[in-house]
């Protein structure tokens, strides 16, 4: 998809359900995502019917999103670079390309999705590295903790990154439709599939 600009975005899906769909078509297929611009992307597809309504016709069920995060969208034009963390990990880009990459996801200029400040808001502010909450404030951990109140939201069971990524946005769906006004986030380690969170919730909080 090139969005006007004098370069081509392509995608290779995984999915065993999209590369048959693929595989079938006699032309090639130019699709956005399937969520609205700056909230949190669907993960299912009651996430994209709630989303969408009767603005949509048909929906091609693939199940619950494996990852759970956007793709990572990586500029080859000149020395590579990535411009979208996603869920896939910089170090295995790097293996594979055998060089080092280096992160351009706070441009002056945007040129790829997922770079604008605001993005990716479930509606409600969310306030990061939080150790303290706030009366009547959800409050969003890495991983699941002794105490265990209605507020609190676990990402994970064991502070797995992969399961809190493919977890996070469905979570945040979740805290949003109990009617909570705010989220408190416990500090995320910034590091693999964490940076992609981080960045995922940093851009949220500037709803």
């Amino acid at each position: 998809m090139t969005n006007k600009k004098n370069s081509l975005a392509v995608r290779f899906p995984k999915h065993p359900v999209t590369r048959n769909l693929l595989k079938n078509l006699k032309f090639p297929l130019a699709a956005p995502s399937a969520n609205i611009s700056s909230r949190v992307s669907a993960v299912t597809s009651a996430d994209v019917k709630a989303d969408f309504g009767k603005k949509i016709k048909y929906i091609l069920e693939g199940g619950k999103s494996s990852i759970g995060v956007e793709s990572t969208i990586i500029d080859l034009r000149k020395k590579p670079k990535i411009l979208r963390l996603g869920g896939l990990d910089t170090k295995t880009i790097e293996r594979v390309l055998k060089k080092k990459i280096s992160l351009y996801i706070n441009p002056s200029k945007v040129s790829a999705p997922g770079q604008f400040k605001v993005h990716y808001s479930p509606g409600i502010p969310i306030r990061l590295n939080v150790k303290k909450i706030k009366k009547e404030e959800a409050y969003l951990l890495i991983r699941k903790q002794r105490i265990n109140k209605s507020n609190y939201y676990f990402l994970s069971k064991n502070g797995n990154l992969k399961e809190a990524a493919k977890n996070l946005y469905s979570t945040l769906r979740k805290i949003k439709k109990n009617k909570y006004k705010s989220i408190a986030v416990s500090k995320i380690p910034n590091k693999g599939l964490g940076k992609t969170i981080n960045d995922r919730l940093l851009r949220a909080s500037k709803f």
